[in-house]
């Protein structure tokens, strides 16, 4: 009796423990922007097309597919990491994502995903926290998990403010674009 307890114990755990994995995914952000003229696709697209050469500076280092007829462009970005702590610098480096735009006759589906935290050369290499999820926690086990945990938060919160900038300045671009688009005013 007390072997079968103990194995249904031991099911009941491991059950818990993979359904709790199976809810932790890759942290992404996703806004779908309606064009209130209802452009067309392929002006949308020029649009957000112009807009990543204006937000990257220099497009042609970021995008990795760039196909109009699709309506599709990602791109690969990067942001600094910094923390402004000297406890916290060696997890000072970068944050990488991808960014994926979809134009549609009307709207603009815009995806920020594939964050990757790395931190600077010579750093202390348990210090990159490597693809941000959605848990909520870095991890529990380990000397510092406290600092981990503490960065996690950080990284996350820039994730979220670096698609919350992009998702404005892309809705700003496709409202500008509709105002020039419409004004008719080609006599430059």
């Amino acid at each position: 009796m007390k072997r079968f307890l103990f194995i249904i114990g031991l099911l009941i755990s491991s059950m818990a423990y993979c359904q709790s994995d199976a809810e932790i995914k890759e942290l992404t952000f996703s806004k779908v922007i309606q064009d209130e003229h209802n452009a067309n696709k392929t002006d949308l697209y020029t649009i957000m097309r112009g807009f990543i050469g204006v937000y990257f500076k220099n497009s042609q280092k970021v995008i990795q597919m760039d196909d109009r007829e699709a309506g599709v462009i990602i791109c690969k970005g990067t942001s600094i990491f910094e923390t402004h702590s000297l406890m916290l610098s060696s997890y000072d480096g970068w944050l990488d994502f991808t960014l994926k735009i979809q134009t549609r006759d009307g709207r603009v589906k815009i995806d920020v995903s594939n964050f990757f935290h790395h931190n600077k050369p010579g750093y202390a290499e348990k210090s990159n926290l490597g693809v941000l999820t959605t848990s909520d926690i870095y991890t529990d086990k380990g000397m510092a998990k406290k600092y981990h945990n503490k960065v996690w938060g950080m990284l996350k919160e820039k994730a979220s403010t670096i698609s919350g900038d992009i998702f404005n300045e892309a809705e700003m671009a496709i409202k500008k674009g509709d105002k020039d688009s419409s004004s008719g005013d080609d006599n430059w």
